[in-house]
């Protein structure tokens, strides 16, 4: 072993003779110092000799240099053994397409300088590519029947287009990813899928995710794309989802409440009550913002449509009282699913009449006047009109007897001991009855559906 070792003419990697005035053998030789045609020839043989002897594919450290297609140029139709490809460089575009891997697959800190192809691959066993590194890769109609591994590689554009994973599928703390596509993919039922990516754009469109469990950690920059995104008892987490869709990002109201109408259904579909209200929340607030005059001055602008009054057409096609209507919902009680809402809207109103019923007064009965002087009804007791707050004709105008007024009257008690003061007083007083029924139906209302309606 140590004469292998002293020995210039051979590999310092894997032993094998050193190509022409290079330390390391044609294989693991620098791109320069080779040609294409030399490489091709001795990496030809070199997997002849692989499939004739029936041992592992090693291809660890390898320099590959030019385009390689390894079903059109080396004839491989599938890989029988275990392919390893750690630390492997490829400098030109690379293609395992319609390629089976029948055994293990490791592409452990594989780099691909240019485009790489898994179109229509099938891999058998694990696929693993943890921290390979890619510029532009297609794993098109690819079928991972075990589990497909990519933690921590580096992707700037990956399709997975059609892909079937039949396993788990670890895509954590990927880099350097500005977009990443899992089109109509499908992702077999009882699996766990994990995402995880700082910046970058994560599309699911058409994708298959029903009954599996998926954990996104998504970093500020991150976006995902759940378009017409299939999900049903779907374990995820709302703390996952929020702040990460892309068409909210893009200010595509419209999409973003069909999005939120997914996510809402998925959450029910897993008895995710909390997680449900704020879904259905969400997909109110889009459905509001699609409404808005900024939002329709924008469809103009996209559409290149021009209108002399935008205002007004907003405003004639529906959209302002839609708008309107749906702000004033969420201001009161959030849709439905804030109940606590409705006590604070109800708060509100009673401190404001009692504001009103303060600056006009209040009527109190049990006290009358006779020739000029104050006596008690009930008792007969005379009593201090100053001391009482009582000003002509029994009219009380005192902040605390003022808000008790209105807290009877919002709630419709009437004890009969104030009274409202004939015209303004009587209309403010039956305004405030008025809302306040309405107001505790709405509470009565949100709070059944959020603690059992579902």
């Amino acid at each position: 072993m140590k004469k292998e070792e002293n020995n210039p003419a051979k590999c310092s990697i894997c032993g094998r003779s050193t190509h022409k005035k290079s330390e390391y053998c044609i294989f693991h030789a620098s791109a320069e110092e080779k040609t294409e045609e030399e490489f091709k020839n001795a990496l030809k043989q070199f997997i002849e000799e692989i499939e004739l002897k029936n041992i592992v594919y090693d291809f660890m450290g390898f320099v590959f240099i030019g385009n390689n297609d390894f079903r059109k140029d080396y004839n491989v139709k599938q890989f029988n053994n275990l392919v390893r490809f750690d630390s492997a460089i490829f400098h030109g575009k690379t293609s395992f397409s319609g390629i089976t891997f029948n055994d293990y697959a490791i592409f452990m800190r594989t780099t691909f300088h240019e485009d790489a192809e898994f179109i229509g691959v099938n891999f058998q066993h694990d696929a693993i590519f943890n921290y390979a590194n890619f510029n532009k890769v297609h794993f098109n109609a690819t079928n991972f029947k075990w589990n497909a591994i990519f933690n921590e590689s580096s992707f700037k554009w990956a399709f997975f287009l059609l892909v079937n994973f039949y396993g788990n599928a670890q895509f954590w703390d990927l880099k350097k990813l500005e977009r990443i596509h899992f089109t109509e993919a499908k992702f077999s039922s009882g699996i766990s899928a994990l995402f995880g990516f700082k910046e970058g754009k994560a599309t699911f469109n058409g994708t298959l995710l029903e009954n599996i469990s998926l954990s996104l950690k998504l970093g500020k920059d991150a976006k995902i794309d759940f378009k017409n995104t299939r999900l049903r008892n779907t374990n995820i987490k709302r703390k996952d989802l929020e702040g990460h869709i892309i068409q909210e990002n893009e200010g595509d109201f419209i999409q973003t409440k069909e999005i939120y109408l997914l996510i809402k259904n998925n959450f029910h579909s897993i008895g995710r009550y909390d997680d449900e209200s704020w879904a259905y929340k969400k997909e109110k607030d889009m459905d509001r913002l699609s409404h808005s005059f900024p939002y329709y001055k924008k469809v103009l602008k996209e559409e290149s449509k021009i209108e002399k009054f935008p205002i007004l057409r907003w405003i004639q096609k529906g959209n302002f009282k839609k708008w309107i209507t749906s702000a004033f919902s969420n201001m009161i009680y959030g849709y439905g699913e804030k109940p606590w809402n409705v006590v604070k809207t109800a708060l509100v109103i009673i401190f404001i009449f009692a504001l009103l019923f303060n600056l006009i007064g209040i009527g109190n009965p049990e006290i009358i006047e006779i020739k000029g002087t104050a006596i008690h009804q009930n008792s007969g007791d005379i009593v201090d009109l100053a001391s009482k707050g009582l000003l002509k004709n029994n009219v009380i105008r005192n902040f605390p007897d003022s808000l008790y007024f209105s807290l009877i009257t919002f709630t419709t008690l009437g004890y009969g001991d104030f009274r409202p003061l004939e015209g303004w007083g009587r209309i403010l007083a039956g305004s405030e009855a008025f809302l306040g029924a309405i107001m505790m139906a709405l509470f009565v209302y949100t709070f059944a559906r959020r603690t059992g309606g579902r």
